[in-house]
């Protein structure tokens, strides 16, 4: 996908949500390697670490090996930020080729895998110790499955941490989705209040915000 597809400051990412899997890969195979990091940092994205500082909160006592799975890692910010917090070992996947590749050159994961988060993961039940996915639910087709299979795969304990975009929030439901996982013992939730997302963003703005969703599996 051509670099111009987000215009000069990014125009029409927002709408990028009903993107088709394989154009999603397209846009970030294309903007990972020319000027994501600088962009996000441009448009006040703080999420990674936002993100990060919680988990640490949440696992910081933990004694378990297992490591900390950073689903849709893009570049590495957020692996970036867990292992400044020490939580490692970190492993990364991401949907798009050149984010594995770009993720793979920070020295930050112990593995980058490609993942595909619409489809199920091959990872064994409570493979690892917490979950994060930042900035990745706005994109994938079943955000019910997605969710989880990411308890699945943390341990009895852990915490799942991910984001979803304000504007989302309500058209996909995601407040009865939660509140079915945890009327069924599934996990405890806990949701934070809208937050800002890329606040020097033409289309973000004050606009469209984030809110951040820790889930804690039984």
């Amino acid at each position: 996908m051509a670099d111009d597809t987000l215009g000069e400051a990014g125009e029409g990412l927002a709408a990028q949500f009903d993107a088709a899997p394989a154009d999603v890969a397209a846009l970030y195979d294309d903007w990972v390697v020319t000027r994501y990091d600088a962009d996000l940092a441009a448009w006040g994205y703080r999420a990674p670490a936002r993100a990060a500082e919680m988990m640490s909160k949440l696992i910081s006592t933990s004694t378990s090996a297992a490591p900390v799975l950073d689903a849709g890692c893009g570049s590495g910010l957020v692996g970036a930020e867990l292992q400044r917090r020490g939580l490692v070992p970190i492993i990364g996947g991401d949907f798009s080729a050149a984010s594995v590749e770009t993720a793979r050159s920070q020295g930050i994961y112990s593995d980058v895998i490609h993942l595909d988060l619409n489809r199920p993961l091959h990872f064994a039940d409570g493979a690892f110790r917490a979950v994060a996915s930042i900035g990745v639910f706005s994109y994938l087709t079943d955000s019910g499955a997605t969710i989880r299979e990411l308890l699945r795969i943390v341990q009895v304990g852990g915490p799942v941490v991910f984001t979803q975009r304000t504007d989302l929030w309500d058209e996909r439901h995601f407040a009865q989705l939660l509140r079915d996982l945890g009327d069924e013992g599934v996990c405890d939730v806990a949701i934070s209040p809208p937050e800002p997302y890329l606040p020097l963003h033409p289309e973000f703005g004050s606009a469209i915000g984030i809110r951040y969703v820790t889930l804690t599996r039984h």
